[in-house]
């Protein structure tokens, strides 16, 4: 293809989204508010599935001994415990190392605490780290068969892993049902603009046509069209996400109650936003101007 001939296809695609500049701002429009609001549960599930994956390396099983439990019989469980398989590590925590990074926690208020040190409640305990969050439910079936004498509570978080595992699945699972619905949406727009372009153009195509122009060289402006509008239209909730993403999480960040929460950085998530929203503009703009050359230019 000559660079003349491309030329000639990308300005007449400029040139009619130009003449039908109402309807391209339309499709525009819309192709940005479907990618936009795709966009926004595409960072939404990375950031819930790298939070899933982070509680998950750290997420482990406590074990609390019974108060009367002596030495050799916390030394002798710490032993059993090890040896039970996908267990990684086994940190005994007196009851008094409980008490202290309970008021290091809680430093603000570490006042009203203090009366705790006179009687102290927390008992020692065994702080388990598993290979991985899938084994949890296998060591917690070994440990209830450890002697009852000296175990006095098994507490394991892993359900809170499965919820936020859960919630991952569900918003990526939205996220492709939107991608399909408003991708749909996005189409019939475009499909709708280039038929108006079509049949503004009819006697135009119909003499490039007696003129010996072939079926392509007339549809290639109008598949430019669509794509130069998917671009547009995807390039423009990229940036708006890109601008917006910061502020939001520093606002959650500020919460007190969420200052848990660790964020991926922007870099990583638009790394892969970018690409896939300009993809998915540019699927949508072809799929929407192949459909209506296909069903309603005849050549």
């Amino acid at each position: 293809m000559k660079i003349r001939t491309v030329r000639y296809y990308i300005r007449e695609a400029f040139r009619s989204i130009f003449m039908n500049r109402l309807m391209s701002v339309a499709s525009i429009f819309t192709v940005t508010s479907c990618i936009f609001i795709v966009s926004v549960f595409f960072i939404l599930s990375t950031h819930v599935s790298y939070f899933v994956r982070q509680l998950g390396d750290t997420i482990g099983i406590a074990v609390f001994l019974e108060e009367d439990i002596t030495q050799q019989q916390t030394q002798r469980m710490q032993r059993l415990i090890s040896d039970i398989p996908n267990v990684t590590s086994v940190i005994y925590v007196s009851s008094e190392e409980a008490l202290q990074n309970m008021l290091e926690r809680f430093e603000d208020d570490a006042s009203i605490l203090e009366g705790l040190r006179m009687d102290n409640p927390l008992r020692a305990a065994f702080k388990i780290e598993v290979s991985d969050a899938a084994y949890h439910g296998q060591v917690e079936r070994a440990l209830q068969n450890l002697p009852a004498d000296y175990i006095g509570r098994i507490r394991n978080d892993a359900n809170l892993a499965n919820i936020l595992s859960t919630l991952s699945d569900v918003v990526q699972i939205i996220s492709v049902i939107l991608i399909l619905v408003l991708g749909i949406v996005a189409v019939v727009i475009i499909t709708n603009t280039i038929n108006i372009t079509v049949n503004a153009r009819r006697t135009e195509i119909n003499i490039m046509k007696y003129v010996g122009a072939t079926d392509w060289f007339i549809r290639w402006p109008f598949i430019i069209e669509g794509v130069i509008i998917g671009l547009v239209g995807g390039l423009i909730p990229a940036l708006i996400t890109w601008a917006v993403h910061d502020r939001v999480v520093g606002i959650i960040g500020d919460i007190q109650e969420l200052t848990f929460i660790v964020f991926v950085s922007r870099n990583v998530i638009f790394a892969q936003l970018f690409p896939f929203a300009l993809l998915l503009g540019t699927i949508i703009g072809l799929v929407g101007s192949g459909v209506s050359v296909r069903r309603h230019l005849k050549v």
